[in-house]
């Protein structure tokens, strides 16, 4: 069976890395402190003598439940669902807009993806707290992150 990373047009270091960063997001109950942790932590990469940052500009979150198979009544599985809906890419703490051929690079070299299926879109306001230009794009399908936890409740 293909790899689902590899089928969508990204490597296993994209998923990983958006693994990383989910796991140390604070939880759905705590939107504010989510926002400000995807803000402020960008997915973790190897090289970043480039400048170049990637974050989650915005994210969308689904949450589920469903009967726990232990077969006590009041058990649950909760699960928890992140999906990117566009990523920015931030020159970080510089003004303008990386050059087209160093993003495209980066784009290919860090994270596997093909800035040439992407619709790079230039943004008009800096990044979380002046960090720097910004530039984002729809991530490849396929890049999701899921949580589940046994939920025990008492009637």
């Amino acid at each position: 069976m293909q790899d689902v990373s590899t089928m969508f047009g990204m490597k296993q270091t994209l998923q990983n890395a958006y693994n990383a960063l989910m796991a140390k997001a604070p939880g759905a109950a705590f939107p504010r402190a989510r926002r400000l942790y995807l803000n402020k932590y960008q997915l973790p990469q190897s090289d970043e003598k480039h400048g170049l940052r990637l974050f989650v500009s915005e994210e969308s979150l689904d949450e589920s439940q469903h009967p726990a198979e232990d077969g006590e009544p009041h058990h649950r599985i909760v699960t928890l669902t992140s999906t990117p809906r566009e990523l920015a890419v931030v020159h970080w703490q510089q003004p303008e807009a990386p050059e087209q051929a160093d993003l495209q690079r980066w784009l290919d070299t860090a994270w596997g993806l093909d800035a040439e299926e992407l619709t790079l879109t230039p943004w008009p306001e800096p990044w979380f707290r002046d960090g720097g230009h910004q530039t984002r794009f729809q991530p490849p399908r396929g890049l999701i992150w899921q949580q589940h936890s046994l939920l025990t409740l008492l009637e």
